[in-house]
């Protein structure tokens, strides 16, 4: 319930270390919590228990928690996180179901990659295509949604891929989407959804009155990635919706992907009625991909790749006096940005590439301003993305799309001081290198924030630094650090 303070034990019975980052949640005043290794802490150490203590305050909405170690969300170590609020919704409704997607590998994360590095050549690798699960089950098994007629159900969808994008319909149903990411939206009438890894949405559906035919909903599991790829196919599926036991199914005829209304970013209006802010700063990220001499891929959201240091990010910015400021201090391997106290940021991301991507903010929502089309999309004979703004209350939320040749440019407050990561929420895509981090105020939050003792000897533990800059050392000595990876201009 909204406002209400989530403990969560986690037991590590791994053989390597873990964390969890509930995502969405700000964790204002506690970015100790937010979970990614080597950023905010050190990952929790096989056969020990370690307790998260999350205050949801003011959040309320569709959430989800996952592993945010070594790609463990890749492998199944993610759940739904729901939090109601305690005011009348925007539209009110008679019931709520939950619904999950994902991508499921026969293989864990790290062996795949782990397998893809070893090869001379990575062009002779024999692709590892993904099934999809629906609420949990493979595909069509999943178990049917039942209504019952006249009633208005609220339908939480959470996309909790690590590839692929996920497309949702009710064919002879419509949908009102009333939340996104655990913020609400004016209404919006929809034929479907379209959703990236990472993403959530709420949306009301309304029972037909009658309870004479059952219905099937489609569900379309695709990668925009490996679309390009001759042997993957987009995996469709149908699941039953259940008004009467017997009921003939009612087929509906499908008109194509273009002829039907998606929620376009840009096109959702937050209820709260917030206009655009103005903006104080803009910062410019580029994403970049380069093929090593293996044929490897490698991304960047800057000039040069993230990879983790040696001391927690955070630990960092709260040990380094008045240096924190500095954005050196945290290793070029961290693309660290500084970021002043409340000033408001914008955030433009460019994607002169062929593939698609969704980026995560830790630590804030984002107000979605603008989306258009950059670099030159006929290499790929895409057609280009479409130049549209946002409306009167620009929608704020935590997990934005940025199609293949396209940009986006969203806003925030820096109100939450911490070290907040900013990443591709694509598994490949992170272990590759495209993130970035936002060291936001650090001079607040050296007055503000402290690290639990418990979670310090948790470092000590595992021979991890807790002090100094990147490297473990005063000033700006960043020996011992390896070399930052920088692609080629």
């Amino acid at each position: 319930m909204q406002g209400d303070t989530l403990v969560i034990n986690v037991h590590n019975s791994l053989d390597v270390p873990t964390s969890i980052h509930t995502h969405g949640l700000f964790n204002n005043g506690t970015n100790y919590y937010d979970g990614p290794d080597m950023v905010t802490q050190c990952g929790i150490p096989p056969g020990e228990n370690f307790t998260y203590v999350f205050e949801t305050k003011d959040q309320f909405g569709t959430f989800w928690v996952h592993g945010h170690t070594r790609h463990q969300e890749a492998d199944g170590f993610h759940t739904p996180l729901i939090i109601h609020s305690r005011k009348q919704p925007v539209i009110v409704y008679d019931e709520e179901l939950t619904m999950t997607f994902e991508d499921w590998y026969t293989t864990e994360f790290y062996v795949r990659q782990e397998y893809i590095e070893s090869l001379e050549d990575a062009r002779t690798l024999v692709p590892n295509y993904p099934r999809a699960l629906i609420n949990g089950y493979d595909g069509n098994n999943t178990a049917p949604i039942t209504f019952v007629p006249k009633r208005r159900y609220r339908l939480r969808i959470i996309c909790m891929s690590v590839n692929n994008w996920f497309k949702f319909r009710i064919p002879g149903h419509k949908m009102t989407v009333i939340e996104a990411d655990g913020v609400e939206s004016m209404p919006l009438e929809v034929d479907g959804l379209s959703m990236g890894p990472g993403q959530r949405y709420s949306v009301i559906v309304t029972a037909h009155k009658s309870d004479e035919f059952n219905y099937l909903y489609n569900v379309t599991s695709y990668s925009p990635v490996l679309l390009r790829d001759a042997g993957f196919k987009p995996l469709v599926y149908t699941g039953l919706v259940k008004y009467r036991d017997g009921a003939p199914v009612k087929t509906i005829p499908a008109p194509s992907d273009e002829h039907l209304v998606w929620p376009e970013e840009t096109a959702m209006q937050v209820a709260d009625k917030q206009t655009r802010l103005p903006a104080d700063r803009r910062i410019e990220l580029t994403v970049n991909k380069f093929i090593d001499k293996h044929h490897v891929l490698l991304n960047a959201l800057s000039s040069s790749l993230y990879k983790p240091v040696l001391v927690p990010t955070l630990y960092t910015a709260l040990s380094m006096g008045d240096l924190a400021k500095n954005s050196s201090v945290y290793g070029p391997q961290t693309n660290a940005y500084v970021l002043k106290h409340l000033e408001v940021v914008e955030i433009v991301i460019n994607n002169p590439i062929g593939d698609d991507h969704t980026f995560h903010f830790h630590g804030h929502n984002v107000q979605v301003i603008e989306t258009g089309p950059y670099g030159n999309s006929s290499t790929d004979n895409r057609k280009p993305v479409a130049h549209q703004q946002s409306e009167l209350w620009p929608m704020w939320r935590d997990t934005v799309q940025v199609r293949a040749y396209g940009f986006i440019r969203v806003r925030f407050r820096a109100d939450n001081p911490g070290v907040w990561f900013l990443h591709c929420h694509l598994a490949i895509h992170m272990y590759n290198g495209l993130a970035v981090v936002f060291v936001e105020a650090p001079n607040v939050l050296q007055q503000r924030q402290s690290v639990p003792e418990a979670m310090v000897e948790m470092c000590k533990r595992q021979g991890i630094l807790t002090q100094g800059n990147g490297a473990g050392n005063q000033g700006f000595d960043l020996s011992g650090l390896p070399p930052a990876i920088y692609l080629p201009s």
